[in-house]
């Protein structure tokens, strides 16, 4: 078994949710709408290892089909399609679960996914997808005449697409108290009814704006470093999370 094979293993909250405050998708957005998503240039296979991204048939077929699992259970709830992933303490993978999960939703030919970088103390998004020149989050928030298509970026993936932290991503600002991500995070919800939006969020515990996106969100997926813990942690952590949106914890034994 390789290293990307032991990363994931999976502790799923079976609980119903509710309590959704954004209002309910138009399921009228077809799969015809997904099939004509521009793409200007797709990753090769090596590319896609090079950057710790899942693909079909790629060798970590365990951790695919952990992530298909967990997919599985995201899209039960259908019109809760913003996601939150973040932890209890840095470093504990939830950039390489995020952009991997946001991956293999984009597996099924009739669904979408975004990845918007929400973690300004630890940003990959650029680097990873080699965005560099491209505008982001508070590029958009603090500038009125750039459009929310503009930031919204190709990753090099089919239906899969990025948004990254932008270049005044200060994480000492509260960019996501602004009226203009309130109503981004409202129009990404509302636009397709195939579409998963995942944060890849700061953690819980020392994080202001991390508990300001769980309010926001769907629902939220926990990220553990196995073993490294305490109880103590896992239960203030709880406290944090709004009732009825904890999806689940992933106990991530390998941390990128």
């Amino acid at each position: 078994m390789n290293k990307l094979e032991r990363a994931i293993s999976l502790s799923m909250n079976m609980d119903n949710h509710s309590g959704d405050i954004f209002s309910e998708i138009d399921s009228s957005q077809s799969m015809d709408e997904i099939s004509k998503m521009k793409i200007d240039k797709i990753l090769t296979n090596p590319e896609m290892d090079e950057i710790k991204i899942v693909y079909p048939g790629c060798e970590q077929e365990k951790l695919v089909n952990q992530l298909r699992d967990i997919r599985t259970e995201i899209n039960k709830s259908s019109d809760k399609n913003l996601i939150m992933v973040t932890s209890i303490q840095e470093k504990s993978g939830v950039s390489f679960f995020a952009s991997n999960i946001a991956a293999v939703t984009a597996f099924d030919s009739g669904r979408s996914s975004i990845l918007m970088e929400c973690n300004f103390d630890d940003p990959m998004i650029k680097t990873k997808f080699n965005l560099e020149s491209s505008n982001g989050l508070t590029d958009y928030l603090y500038n009125n005449d750039l459009t929310e298509d503009a930031i919204i970026h190709d990753s090099g993936i089919r239906r899969y697409r990025v948004i990254h932290g932008g270049e005044s991503s200060s994480s000492m600002q509260e960019h996501f108290v602004h009226p203009r991500f309130r109503r981004f995070l409202f129009s990404l919800k509302n636009r397709y009814s195939d579409r998963t939006i995942y944060l890849d969020a700061p953690p819980l515990t020392s994080s202001a704006d991390a508990r300001l996106l769980a309010e926001l969100c769907d629902l939220v997926i926990v990220i553990l470093p196995n073993g490294k813990v305490s109880k103590n942690k896992l239960s203030a952590a709880s406290k944090l999370i709004p009732k009825n949106k904890l999806l689940g914890v992933v106990v991530n034994n390998y941390i990128y």
